[in-house]
């Protein structure tokens, strides 16, 4: 049994968390819910955007959570976690014992100009140094055990979602709806979403958050939809697939692996024309009240295996050892 009970424990962050994308999301939640805990918690970022306006002001965010911005940090704590990127050694000082979180596995996806400058540039650095960057950690996170990481210690814990949050609601629309929910850039789809909404539009209607949707009313959003489209071309794992799945609400997607790995009762396209295909049959299957509704509650019990409660408790777990064995 642990002799530890509570941490001071740093997050190191490449972006500005006013990015507010599934990272800064993602590090956001779980400082939140590892201080409730009653661990002493803190976060360090650097100020880029990788596109577009700041979404959020963190400290508001993060109430009492220490938060700070800059080029240079120097972190003392019991435990820091890095979420990883090239180099990041020059940003984050620290002798302390370090974990490195993977939540970009476009650095083992090949270069492609719409990914944009940042990213490309941390591909190819990465691929010249990864070997000797990660050997600096005394242990990996990773979200996903899709991509083969080198080193001897490594934690594969997927995200987690609040399924109190993310709950069906009591009505959908009256007309077969599709939803969108992701970031309306090329890595999500959002041109592919766009050509099927173009072929469809007569005759199913279609919503997408277009930046607009408070993330207060994304249950209610998803919820009260009878379908989800998640065409991604890079996901480090699925996140929207999850939040739709627990709102009760089936997902149509594209084969990732990474998507393959959650193991849940998605629909899977490659082409528009697999999308469209998809699309009629889960409207035909709307059409009996029935089957729609053992779908959705199948999607609903599915997904619970990504709930908070567990998988805060194994990240928990994760920092815990990594003190006691550094």
């Amino acid at each position: 049994m642990s002799k530890i009970s509570k941490l001071k424990i740093s997050f190191a962050h490449h972006l500005s968390l006013s990015y507010f994308g599934g990272g800064e999301k993602w590090i956001i939640s779980t400082v939140k819910e590892l201080a409730k805990r009653g661990h002493n918690v803190e976060i360090f970022a650097l100020p880029f955007l990788l596109d577009g306006k700041p979404k959020i002001k963190p400290k508001e965010v993060l109430e009492d959570i220490p938060y700070t911005e800059g080029l240079h940090h120097n972190i003392k704590a019991d435990v820091v976690y890095v979420t990883y990127n090239p180099l990041s050694w020059l940003n984050f000082k620290t002798s302390i014992p370090r974990i490195a979180g993977i939540h970009a596995h476009s650095y083992w996806q090949k270069i492609h100009p719409n990914y944009g400058v940042l990213p490309n540039v941390a591909n190819i650095v990465n691929k010249f140094t990864s070997y000797f960057e990660l050997r600096r950690f005394n242990a990996i996170h990773t979200v996903t055990n899709v991509y083969p990481i080198n080193h001897p210690v490594v934690y594969v814990i997927p995200n987690f979602v609040d399924s109190e949050f993310f709950k069906p609601i009591n009505r959908r629309s009256e007309d077969f709806t599709i939803s969108f929910a992701s970031r309306m850039v090329w890595q999500k789809g959002w041109d592919v979403y766009n050509n099927i909404k173009k072929k469809l539009k007569k005759e199913i209607q279609f919503k997408e958050t277009l930046g607009l949707v408070p993330e207060s009313d994304l249950p209610n959003f998803l919820g009260s939809s009878h379908l989800t489209l998640v065409p991604s071309r890079v996901d480090t794992f699925g996140l929207s697939i999850v939040e739709s799945m627990l709102s009760g609400t089936p997902v149509l997607t594209s084969p990732l692996e990474t998507h393959k790995v959650l193991n849940l009762p998605v629909f899977y396209a490659s082409t528009i024309d697999e999308y469209i295909k998809n699309i009629h049959s889960i409207r035909n299957l709307w059409e009996d009240k029935l089957e729609y509704d053992y779908l959705a509650k199948r999607c609903r019990e599915t997904a619970l295996k990504f709930d908070k409660m567990y998988i805060v408790d194994q990240l928990e777990k994760m920092f815990i050892e990594v003190v006691e064995n550094s």
